[in-house]
């Protein structure tokens, strides 16, 4: 059994913490860090799905702060890598958008980061894509983020100005029993502000998991178990209800981290070990692997939410369950995690 030993500062640059690398190379589909990793088209996907199913009834692969693709923040606010054009052609079909309301105008930000994109670049893309696959619908959650500044109006107003220049695709809605039928070839807001709700339908009236917050890379075990949890809840629950489930997190972790279980961003990095080993803990962490094993030790490595997520969805794939497992939140999405949560669908 080969360890390395790295120090790690974590995002908030106030924790340090020796930990142990795994020796080997991880790759999988689940978690993708380069838009050239390879992914597949999935650009009708929901023309597999009868007219008469509810929106709420179908597994939706969506991103997390779907915006900041570009990179600017670093490892610390880059959730993404493809662009709204890839999002969309790959199959993800729940989008993460975070406003700021500057000068009569929507800048898009994750936090205080501007990400030199605005609401024109995301809709004017979702617009074209609908165009051109008129049997997908595109929901957003669309949020207010950072201080207003500039206005001369307010924030309804300006979202009432960009819906106008895009309302061939744009489906004003507050029927959460909305069938696909009706949804087909048009976008619907899922408001995260008071100001926008009536312009879609309300985001928080949702069954929401979006603990994201980590103290330490300790905390992924606990932010995987409740996204399992949601998981559960989504495949028992109501089938009127849209079930939304975050496997992001950040504050003591990278969200790379957080999504792959990796000591760096890279889509075939190693592993983060927990420095804990087999048969002395057994018990601990049931659900991360054990790897590199000599004369009978394992080590107990971290894996990440995309990962887990995805082999958990595939069980349910292949037993069957009451319901599909709602909208799927993620950061970094391989082609296999976007695959498996539309196979969900059956």
């Amino acid at each position: 059994m080969i360890l390395n030993i790295q120090t790690i500062v974590f995002c908030s640059g106030t924790i340090l913490l020796s930990v142990f690398v795994s020796s080997h190379a991880h790759r999988t589909g689940a978690y993708m860090r380069n838009a050239d990793d390879g992914f597949n088209f999935r650009t009708n996907w929901m023309g597999n799905i009868q007219n008469e199913v509810r929106l709420s009834e179908i597994a939706i692969p969506g991103t997390h702060d779907s915006s900041t693709f570009k990179g600017y923040g670093g490892d610390s606010a880059t959730t993404q890598v493809l662009s709204f054009e890839e999002q969309l052609n790959y199959g993800i079909r729940f989008f993460d958008i975070r406003v700021r309301h500057f000068q009569n105008a929507f800048t898009l930000h994750h936090g205080f980061v501007y990400l030199h994109l605005n609401f024109d670049n995301f809709l004017e893309s979702v617009d074209n894509f609908l165009r051109s696959s008129p049997s997908e619908t595109v929901l957003f959650r669309l949020k207010e983020e950072y201080d207003a500044e500039g206005n001369s109006r307010s924030i309804s107003e300006t979202l009432q100005e960009y819906l106008n220049r895009y309302q061939g695709t744009y489906l004003r809605t507050d029927d959460r029993n909305i069938n696909l039928g009706s949804a087909r070839g048009k976008y619907i807001i899922l408001s995260d502000n008071s100001q926008f709700d009536s312009f879609g339908l309300r985001y928080r009236e949702s069954d929401i998991q979006d603990n994201y917050s980590l103290e330490t890379n300790f905390d992924l075990y606990n932010k995987w178990e409740s996204v399992k949890s949601q998981l559960e809840n989504a495949r028992n629950g109501d089938p009127g209800t849209f079930y939304i489930n975050y496997l992001s997190g950040s504050g003591g972790s990278f969200p790379y981290f957080v999504a792959s279980g990796h000591s760096s961003p890279g889509t075939s990095a190693p592993r983060l070990a927990t420095g804990l080993t087999t048969p002395g803990f057994s018990s601990s962490y049931p659900d991360f692997p054990r790897v590199d094993c000599f004369i009978g030790i394992c080590t107990i490595a971290f894996e990440g939410t995309n990962i887990l997520t995805h082999d958990r969805i595939s069980d349910y794939n292949n037993s069957g369950s009451r319901r599909t497992v709602g909208i799927i939140v993620a950061d970094f999405p391989g082609d296999s995690l976007i695959d498996v949560i539309v196979r969900n669908n059956g």
